[in-house]
């Protein structure tokens, strides 16, 4: 399958961007500033196209480790190390072009070997050095409303962490390689300038390197929520099955594979009291959850994945046209959006949730012919749903 794994990456770093405002007070499209300004150095250090793929590719992602906060921790705080460790296994399976080990491990690692793994500069990878430069004036000096008032007063800074914080190297590159030019012109496009200079590199995939990529966008996606830690997968799983039963060629099968695997990317946006609050939610609340689906579409689009964005967008769509969040009826919703739909809800009502228990085939199935019955879904693929899964 050809594609730009970055284009994925970009996508994905809008909706990680909602897990760093649950730990930070930072501005929308921290991933993507980070990843524009490390973008900037590394031409300056005069780094291959690849080279700055796969260091966009880690800038995008260098937070990714935060999620799993949801899972395993107060997602109040933040340990440093352990979000390092955590975002580095997340990545070890991608397709980067070059070996990009260790980078988002050591990307919180000082000069004089204080951080958080006693490594100096001498012994972190270039990419970890130039990442955590722009992730701390990001952090500490905010490029997005940074003042040239504020940036001599950065740049002040910057000079007393020589050798401490950051390598003497590194700072005077980025003295000679940015200027408060490059961050008025960022302020008012940071989109364009970053489209303008990042690289697009369109590689043929192989299924498993997209597998690896799907497996991290499931688990950090099911990370929100401890009821759903396997929901996306299983959709997933279940509509690859229900395609390969209906015999849609190999690369289909995969895009499906994919569509309901991103099918709840847009929960990340979605504050976690209310995926996770155990009593029924009020008419606000469930307005808001609702607009989880709009943020797939939002984030999906970024990814420029064709027909992946509507089959993974419209799963709460109903034939009738009363579904959210486009109000889409029968003859807009392809076979596909219809299948991923059932898989969603039948998989949904197998799992135990906070508010109820799951239940079993044949009760699920019940509940799905009901939902035909109101013209909502689609009667065929309950009925098909019913032979292939009641095997299992």
């Amino acid at each position: 399958m050809k594609l730009c794994f970055n284009d994925l990456l970009v996508g994905f770093s809008d909706a990680l961007d909602y897990i760093e405002k649950d730990y930070f007070d930072i501005e929308k499209y921290h991933g993507k500033r980070v990843a524009y300004y490390c973008l900037l150095l590394g031409k300056a250090y005069q780094l291959s196209d690849m080279q700055l793929s796969d260091l966009m590719g880690c800038a995008l992602l260098h937070d990714n480790g935060l999620s799993t906060h949801y899972l395993y921790e107060d997602h109040n705080e933040c340990n440093i190390k352990w979000h390092c460790e955590e975002g580095e296994k997340n990545i070890l399976y991608l397709p980067f072009f070059n070996n990009v080990h260790h980078v988002i491990l050591y990307h919180h690692e000082m000069a004089n070997g204080q951080g958080p793994f006693h490594r100096k500069a001498k012994y972190t990878p270039l990419f970890s050095q130039i990442i955590h430069l722009i992730d701390w004036i990001d952090m500490t000096y905010h490029f997005q409303n940074m003042s040239e008032e504020t940036f001599l007063k950065m740049q002040k800074h910057l000079n007393k962490e020589k050798d401490i914080m950051f390598s003497n190297e590194l700072i005077d590159k980025f003295f000679q390689t940015l200027t408060y030019d490059h961050i008025k012109k960022a302020q008012k496009d940071l989109e364009g300038c970053f489209y303008k200079i990042r690289p697009l590199i369109i590689k043929d995939y192989q299924a498993s390197e997209l597998l690896a990529i799907c497996r991290l966008f499931a688990d950090i996606i099911d990370a929100k929520s401890l009821t759903t830690k396997t929901h996306s997968i299983g959709v997933a799983a279940k509509a690859a099955e229900m395609a390969c039963y209906y015999h849609y060629d190999e690369i289909t099968v995969l895009k499906i594979f994919i569509a309901g695997v991103m099918h709840d990317l847009g929960k990340i946006a979605i504050e976690r009291d209310i995926l996770e609050k155990p009593t029924k939610l009020n008419d606000l609340e469930y307005a808001h959850i609702q607009t989880h689906v709009y943020y797939t579409y939002q984030f999906l689009n970024e990814m420029r994945l064709g027909d992946i964005v509507h089959w993974a967008s419209y799963h709460h769509e109903k034939l009738d046209g009363s579904g959210y969040p486009f109000g889409k009826k029968a003859n807009q919703l392809d076979a596909i959006d219809r299948l991923i739909a059932c898989c969603d809800i039948y998989q949904a009502l197998r799992e135990k949730r906070l508010y109820k228990d799951a239940i079993d085939h044949h009760a699920t199935i019940s509940i799905m012919r009901d939902m035909v019955n109101e013209g909502k879904i689609d009667g065929k693929i309950v009925e098909d749903m019913n032979i292939l899964f009641s095997r299992s």
